[in-house]
């Protein structure tokens, strides 16, 4: 009885015990199912990792769960999920070190193995928790290491606590275990959907917010997909783009090509290449396409395309192409240096440069320093500004030597500036030019204006710039002044030749300066005279010697190959003892000794004095004036009618007026035989032609036949004398019979057979030939037959009182007379009375001149008169 009873209770037990297992099994089945089931869910990880923990605790009673994921820096624990756990005690637990022998989580994460300690009081692992402990009442702590699903990396822990020492069961183990791959399971999933997102973040993100058009198409060629760039550059928003074939916005020209490559890309060949597009608003832009093939499980299902607006890069590639090309045909040599760099490096040289400066290997020159054409003369005011104006970062313009691989010097006209990239000055852009030639011509006409070309001496300007500068610096020296003329050089000049003359005068001033120390100063004041001015010679007695030795190198006579030729000369001497207000006067005043001894007889020399011929001195002062007048252009010209016998006007005589600053109008009679006597009549006379010819046009527009314009013989022994009459009333425009040339008879005193030449050649010019005072010169009334004369003007001398004064009346008479039988106009000059006038029209003078009927006047108002008169 007591056996039966005894199985019966072991049978019960054993039916309870297996009813509780599998009820625990059910549960377990379940929990495992619900965690499982979350692993679908979107529940955050903690919460995936808490379902686990709280399956443990069902199963294993009076026990605390955790889960602790390793940081990203592999060195340390974080507690994610504990739900049955203090926080406090979590929060301690905060970037557990991951090493061996700190508490079970560090040293199982350290070792890859599992930690299972009953009693964490009695263990030294814990020694730096044990505060913790027993703050919490805690005793064992299972941990095991939770490893990836690879099992090649610790992720985290996986901790069993409990407030009893204890150890877990076989079963126990297992079933932990089991949660523990669960946990991995979790964390990969995580990870890996982590790592999706921010995949496909990172996609989005580079494709929405790339700067440039991003685009899918599909394999026909139809927008699947554009971001922002993309509508921005084609002015489409995306909606209106999605379907769309791509030829929508690339240019007609290039859509065959584009078709070339869109097939390429669909093949599986990436492409890139260049098209023109246009945007909604029909604005061509040039753009760079890449496309390359979408691969969707081996398969391409479509084409993808990044687009870059490249319209101003080409277009500035365009441009720095010009520039390039620009710079390179510069005919100016261009230099660029880095300024960033000491001594200023070189790093570009164009063809220029180097046909300017001989280095046509550039490697000669890049990475020199700037200033290398320089050679070593570098301490001149040029290379002074350069290197401040680099210093400074600021614009230099200078000309400046520089010197060609061959070591010859050219002149550089040079052009520093800085470039600038915002404040900051990267580099110095030079531009050169060589004006070589241009300096040195320079340099010949700074010496050419100072000094006479035939001879080389200091001419008349320098002359007085340096005797008023020695002068200013040293008043107490005494300085004599040498003005020295050669006697009959001009019969040897118009006999021998100008090549001879000036052989002569070549050679007379190299005897004259040997003659001089270095200290003294000769120079050619014009034409035959020299002015020497002495420093060297302390007393008039060491003057008179000097002066001796001067006229002593005459008394050699000057030998050309087969030809000699023998001079002497007159000097006037001046000192700077006399009293005087401007140094010129030292050379005016040897000018009047020198015509003083000139008028004793010449070949010798005459000391200025005071008491000398006040006139003379005013006729060399007046011939200054004079040259200064011509320089200056002080000269007028003033117009008196002629008119016929019933009082018309029928042509202007222009007649030369200096108006002097000072002095005002000098009249003619003064200034004329003057300039007659020294050569300044030339200039004067072409001034007065040249005016003449300019004023024509307007004169002849009152209703005058003509303009009389008178010629000084001297014009007439000019080489050039017909071709610059011819251009001058070439360059007026002046027509045949316009005007009228009158000369004096004078001019037939010498080779009358070249005179009556040239005066054909004025004819054959178109102009008329006219004697001006006739009756008062060397000439005979024979001329008149044998110049191409068209009328004769009577000299004024024979007009005055001509109705009362016989031998008048019988020289004008006779005059017209012959005029008459040869043909040839008669104009009266002088008529300044009724009865005058009355007799000489009686008599048939044709043409009248005098104040009777105008005195000579400006062209304004001799053009005023002449409308009155109308």
């Amino acid at each position: 009885m007591f056996g039966l009873l005894l199985a019966i209770i072991c049978i019960a037990v054993g039916w309870w015990i297996g009813c509780r297992e599998r009820t625990r099994l059910k549960r377990l089945m379940a929990a495992e199912f619900r965690t499982l089931a979350s692993l679908a869910q979107n529940k955050s990880l903690p919460e995936k990792l808490s379902e686990i923990c709280l399956l443990i605790e069902d199963q294993i009673p009076h026990v605390m769960c955790s889960v602790m994921l390793v940081d990203e820096d592999q060195a340390t624990l974080q507690a994610i999920s504990a739900p049955s756990l203090p926080s406090d005690f979590s929060s301690a637990l905060q970037h557990l070190p991951i090493a061996d022998g700190v508490g079970a989580c560090g040293t199982a994460a350290y070792t890859k193995q599992p930690v299972l300690v009953a009693d964490m009081t009695h263990d030294a692992r814990f020694q730096a928790f044990r505060e913790l402990i027993q703050r919490f009442q805690l005793r064992a702590c299972w941990s095991f290491p939770v490893l990836s699903t690879t099992g090649s990396q610790v992720i985290g822990t996986f901790a069993v606590y409990s407030h009893l020492p204890s150890e877990p069961t076989a079963e126990q183990t297992t079933v932990i275990q089991r949660c523990r791959d669960i946990v991995a399971l979790v964390i990969d999933q995580h990870r890996d959907r982590v790592q999706r997102e921010r995949s496909e973040q990172r996609h989005r993100s580079l494709f929405s917010y790339n700067p440039e058009a991003v685009f899918t198409l599909d394999l026909e060629g139809r927008f699947v997909s554009i971001n922002r760039a993309g509508e921005g550059l084609t002015g489409y928003d995306e909606q209106s783009m999605l379907g769309q074939h791509y030829e929508l916005v690339v240019a007609a020209a290039d859509r065959a090509r584009t078709l070339t490559h869109f097939k390429a890309a669909k093949a599986g060949k990436p492409q890139r290449y260049e098209v023109t597009i246009y945007n909604r608003e029909g604005e061509a832009k040039i753009v760079d396409v890449t496309n390359m093939p979408i691969f969707i499980d081996g398969e391409i299902t479509g084409v993808h395309g990044v687009a870059k607006d490249v319209t101003a890069q080409r277009r500035n590639e365009s441009r720095l192409k010009l520039l390039e090309r620009s710079v390179e045909s510069s005919t100016n040599g261009v230099v660029i240096c880095d300024a960033n760099l000491p001594d200023y490096p070189i790093i570009y040289i164009n063809k220029a440069f180097k046909a300017i400066t001989g280095y046509t290997d550039e490697t000669e020159v890049i990475g020199r320093e700037f200033n290398f054409l320089q050679g070593t003369d570098r301490d001149n005011d040029a290379s002074r500004k350069v290197r401040e104006a680099l210093l400074s970062r600021t614009e230099v313009r200078v000309v400046i030597r520089n010197y060609r691989k061959d070591g010859s010097l050219f002149w550089n006209d040079l052009l520093v500036s800085p470039v600038r990239d915002g404040d900051r000055v990267t580099h110095f852009v030079g531009l050169q030019s060589d004006i070589t030639e241009r300096v040195e011509r320079e340099q010949e006409l700074r010496f050419l204006a100072r000094h006479d070309v035939l001879t080389g001496l200091p001419n008349r300007n320098a002359l007085e710039a340096r005797l008023n500068e020695r002068l200013l610096q040293d008043k107490q020296t005494n300085v004599y002044v040498l003005f020295i003329d050669l006697d009959g050089f001009k019969p040897i000049n118009d006999s021998l030749g100008h090549a001879v003359g000036d052989r002569v005068l070549k050679e007379t001033a190299e005897r004259l300066r040997q003659q001089l120390t270095d200290n003294d100063l000769l120079a050619r004041f014009g034409g035959d005279e020299f002015v020497a001015v002495i420093y060297s010679a302390t007393t008039s007695v060491d003057a008179t010697l000097l002066i001796a030795r001067l006229l002593a190198v005459f008394h050699q006579p000057y030998r050309f190959d087969d030809l000699e030729v023998s001079l002497s000369a007159t000097i006037g001497v001046a000192d700077s003892r006399l009293p005087f207000e401007r140094p010129a006067e030292l050379i005016q005043r040897a000018d009047i000794a020198m015509y003083e001894a000139k008028r004793r007889g010449g070949s010798a020399w005459y000391w200025y004095s005071a008491d000398l011929d006040e006139g003379m001195q005013q006729q060399v002062a007046l011939r200054t004036q004079l040259q200064e007048a011509i320089q200056q252009q002080q000269f007028e010209l003033f117009y008196q009618p002629i008119v016929d016998n019933d009082g018309r006007p029928r042509a202007v005589e222009a007649l030369v007026r200096w108006h002097h600053p000072q002095q005002g109008y000098i009249s003619p009679a003064e200034f004329i035989p003057l300039a007659e006597k020294t050569g300044q009549i030339i200039a004067i006379a072409d001034w007065v032609f040249e005016q003449a010819c300019s004023d024509c046009a307007e004169l002849l527009a009152t209703g005058l036949q003509s303009v009389s314009v008178n010629f000084s013989p001297m014009q007439f022994y000019r080489d050039d004398f017909l071709e610059k009459v011819e251009a001058t009333m070439q360059r007026y425009q002046v027509k045949p019979k316009q005007l009228v040339v009158e000369i004096t008879e004078n001019v037939f005193i010498r080779d009358s057979e070249r005179m009556i030449e040239l005066l054909h050649g004025l004819r054959a010019l178109g102009l008329k030939i006219a004697i001006d005072d006739f009756g008062t010169g060397f000439a005979s009334l024979s001329y008149l037959n044998q110049l191409p004369v068209d009328g004769v003007k009577i000299d004024k001398s024979f007009i005055h009182n001509v109705h009362k004064n016989p031998r008048n009346a019988a020289i004008t008479r006779g005059v017209l007379l012959i005029a008459e039988e040869l043909g040839v106009r008669t104009i009266a000059e002088g008529v300044e009375t009724i009865e005058e006038q009355e007799y000489l029209v009686t008599h048939g003078c044709e043409m009248l001149q005098g104040y009777l009927h105008c005195r000579p006047q400006p062209l304004v108002d001799v053009v005023q008169w002449l409308a009155k008169q109308r």
